[in-house]
């Protein structure tokens, strides 16, 4: 765009100036006199003294020498590699001891990818400037500017636009006067009076607006007196704004009110640290800065204030499980408050978190290994903090891991070294302190078509229960203080497998030895562990449809100082398993249906079946388990190296027999997968969860017809009476017209052991009145109890580059209503740049 200010101040003067002393050189009579207006047509004969045909470029239209750097420039000069100006064969006049005209269209080109388009150009020798003029276009990079006249100071090394518009994708800048100057080491562009939008409209629909504003290319944006216009009218005011190019830089705001906070306002400022050479503290700017710091400062109605802050190394990896340093410190004005509606004893007002998520890689160890080290460690004041202050968490996880680890990884291996720690005594939590284990993949066993795979840990385990289940639950089970009454009560307030253990201790006589072996399972379990498992398989091919698998694995798990050394005792694993399938394909090219997206078909259909033998001693309650089984409603895994619930382990002797149905069509130049549907059963000859001797029939099925239309399906329901339970789950993304779409889901859970049963529905409508306004839903309704648990209703507004909505979402918690209000303006087409115009609420 205006990179015009990289180019060196006499770039332009220097060169034609050459060029016309060339002219001279070689024909003094074709020279005009200084007060003749002529073309500089001397320049051809000035072309033939040049060497080489790769020396010239085009001036004026006709063949001139390329100023190279330090070559025929004056003294001092250090001139760019060459600076091409094409006028398309117009005229070229004037006087070079005070200026030359070009008369267009002009174009100047710079070896730093400056592109510049006018009408017209003239160099000024005494003002030293180069004025564009006419229909103006000034390019280089993203950057783009467009007008009527453009000045070029080529001393001061500074572009001067008056009345231009600009554009730095996808951001549009206007200002009465825009200059682009030389700060230090960078080009800067200034704007006085100036505004920036995105909305690329004649009439933008918004402008940002501020008294000056400098946009540093690829770095950030500055602001003073920043106002923010919605058409002609202000609704936000800010005195200065230093908005880093970076959707984690900067300042956001987030204003909104809900039950569990009241009115709420949440600011967070990023700012770059770290590195040297440290140039600007108040801006952030450093030479190589590499921590990325997010300030957080928080008023919540009915919480109080909360300050924190999130450090990040910007060189590691950094999902959702990998943060950096997070602190944070809220004073609770209501800490009894539940959003649930259960009673809290709890009454601290002092809630905080400390959090290290940070993975750093080891690259030096070893040339051919990954090495890295990885620390996930939460802290939190109290169990309800993730409930009160991080609701997303909680619903997907409550009780968060403490576990540090080194971990080698090659192309066929994985090193491991754990340790998993009770930094929260108010979870129940594993500890492994620590665990080695070592992972080999599966690969040609001695160069032999035998394949092998196996696995090998061991390490001291624990299982510490938390203080409140020790203190209400487990001690008075212990003593059987309680009536039966009571003791039901209790039992409630237990899930899984502590469930599990505490209904076991219940059941014995209060004078039976293993009411204490119990006991101690629930409260606090110690053991050490050796494990290993080692399988192989040899994959082969018989004629050209039947594909045969055999496997074959031995394993062992050895369990020491359980209680004490006399107790240790031993688990060995036997496996054998064959796997069979069969392949069949018709081919349906005669069929295309652009309606349901299918451009021919391919049917394949594989029946397969899997057996697998698992001869060991069988896991019972009360023995020491860390990896246990889930509570789940899909088929467990049928190979044992899948298998992670190694302390749960159970002989069985399982049948899985199924089919695949495949439908795959032609698009985008590629196959695609049409239809999918896989249906299979397991009979057993030996269960081991069970007495079943069938299990559910299971059928899955996903649908991709179209971008705009997919299903899935996934059913299982019993097909022997009285056994089993019945699952159906489903669900729709449709859209019918272009002003409308919908997303349907049902889940129907009924009769499992340990599941609740359900019945619900979502449903998630989005509505299009017109091309600028929508409203949308949504709804999930649990049929089993008659609740409607959430619901949510928004009015949007399209304004352009930018979507404004207006919403309302309700929550039946049961014991308790939970209401917020949403209030959402945000753009749509600024990914990559983080303005501070973003508002949202629960």
């Amino acid at each position: 765009m205006f990179a015009m200010s990289k180019l060196a101040p006499w770039t332009l003067p220097a060169l034609l100036f050459g060029a016309a002393l060339l002219a001279q050189e070689s024909d003094p009579a074709a020279v005009p006199g200084p007060n003749e207006v002529e073309p500089l047509v001397a320049a051809t004969e000035a072309a033939e003294a040049v060497p080489g045909p790769d020396a010239v470029e085009r001036i004026g239209g006709v063949e001139a020498p390329r100023i190279r750097r330090g070559a025929d420039a004056a003294d001092g000069f250090d001139l760019p590699e060459y600076l091409k100006i094409d006028n398309e064969g117009g005229k070229i006049f004037g006087d070079p001891k005070t200026h030359v005209t070009f008369e267009g269209p002009v174009k100047i080109s710079g070896d730093n990818g400056l592109e510049a388009f006018a009408d017209r150009a003239v160099l000024d020798f005494q003002d030293k400037t180069v004025t564009l003029s006419g229909d103006v276009s000034i390019y280089q990079g993203d950057v783009l500017q467009r007008g009527k006249r453009a000045v070029y100071h080529y001393e001061q090394n500074r572009m001067e636009t008056d009345g231009m518009r600009a554009s730095y994708d996808p951001i549009l800048l206007e200002a009465g006067k825009f200059t682009w100057e030389r700060r230090g080491e960078r080009d800067v562009l200034v704007g006085r009076d100036a505004g920036i939008t995105t909305h690329d409209h004649e009439n933008p629909a918004y402008w940002v607006r501020s008294t000056e504003t400098r946009i540093y290319p690829e770095e950030k944006i500055i602001f003073e007196n920043l106002k923010f216009y919605v058409g002609e009218t202000p609704v936000f005011w800010f005195p200065y704004l230093a908005q880093p190019l970076d959707s984690e830089l900067g300042y956001h705001f987030l204003p909104g009110a809900k039950t569990a906070w009241g009115p709420y306002l949440l600011n967070t400022y990023g700012i770059m640290l770290g590195g040297s050479g440290e140039d600007d503290i108040a801006l952030g700017q450093y030479e190589e800065p590499w921590l990325l710091s997010r300030w957080h400062f928080d008023i919540r109605g009915r919480r109080g204030l909360g300050a924190g802050v999130d450090l990040a190394d910007i060189h590691s990896d950094r999902n959702d499980e990998i943060t950096g340093l997070s602190l944070y410190y809220a004073h609770d004005l209501d800490p009894e408050f539940s959003r649930s509606g259960q009673t809290r004893t709890f009454s601290s007002p002092d809630r905080y978190k400390a959090l290290l998520r940070h993975r750093e890689h080891l690259e030096h160890l070893e040339p051919n290994a990954d090495w890295r080290l990885d620390a996930n460690l939460n802290y939190y004041s109290d169990e309800h903090y993730l409930e009160d202050f991080e609701e997303d968490i909680y619903r997907t996880n409550p009780a968060p891991d403490n576990t540090l680890g080194l971990y080698r990884r090659t192309d066929g291996s994985l090193l491991s070294f754990l340790g998993r720690y009770q930094l929260n005594d108010f979870y129940r939590a594993d500890s492994r302190l620590p665990e080695v284990a070592f992972d080999l993949s599966r690969k040609p066993f001695l160069d032999s078509p035998i394949l092998h795979q196996g696995t090998f840990s061991v390490g001291y385990y624990g299982e510490r229960a938390s203080d409140i289940t020790k203190s209400s639950i487990i001690d008075p089970l212990s003593r059987m203080t309680l009536g039966m009454s009571g003791t039901a009560a209790l039992l409630g307030e237990l899930t899984g497998y502590e469930r599990q253990l505490a209904e076991q201790m219940v059941s014995l006589p209060l004078s039976d030895p293993r009411r204490e072996d119990l006991r101690q399972q629930l409260v606090h379990s110690d053991y050490g562990r050796l494990h290993t498992y080692q399988q192989f398989s040899a994959p082969m091919m018989v004629g050209e449809v039947l594909s045969l698998t055999p496997r074959a694995g031995l394993g062992y798990t050895r369990y020491l100082d359980v209680d004490d050394p006399g107790d240790d005792f031993g688990r060995p694993i036997l496996h054998l398993g064959l796997e069979a399938s069969m392949k069949f394909s018709r081919e349906i090219n005669d069929y295309r249906n652009h309606d349901l997206g299918i451009d021919r078909l391919l049917h394949v259909f594989q029946p397969y079946v899997n057996w697998s033998y698992i001869d060991t001693d069988d896991y019972s309650i009360g023995d020491p388990a860390v990896d246990r089984l889930t509570e789940t409603t899909r088929p467990r895994p049928l190979d044992p190296s899948r298998y992670t619930a190694i302390d749960e382990m159970k002989s069985w002797n399982v049948v899985r027999m199924g089919m695949r149905n495949r439908l795959i069509t032609h698009r985008d130049d590629q196959s695609f997968d049409w239809l999918f549907m896989d249906t299979y059963i397991d009979a057993f000859a030996e269960n081991p969860e069970g007495d079943e001797s069938w299990s559910n029939l299971y059928n899955d099925l996903h649908w991709r017809p179209l971008p705009w239309m997919r299903a899935n399906l996934e059913t299982q329901f019993p097909i022997t009476e009285g056994a089993g339970f019945t699952e159906l789950a489903t669900s729709t993304t449709f859209m019918p017209s272009e002003l409308f779409n919908f997303s349907l889901g049902y889940r129907w859970l009924n009769g499992h052991p340990f599941l609740p049963d359900s019945s619900r529905i979502t449903l998630s409508t989005y509505t299009r009145l017109n091309l600028n306004w929508g409203i949308g839903t949504r709804h999930d309704y649990e049929l089993d109890d008659g609740v409607l648990e959430y619901q949510q209703y928004t009015l949007n507004r399209d304004l352009g580059q930018w979507v404004a909505g207006l919403g309302f979402t309700a929550r039946d918690n049961r014991l308790r209503d939970e209401y917020g209000v949403v209030l959402l303006l945000t753009l749509k087409d600024l990914p990559q740049v983080s303005l501070p115009f973003e508002f949202a609420g629960e």
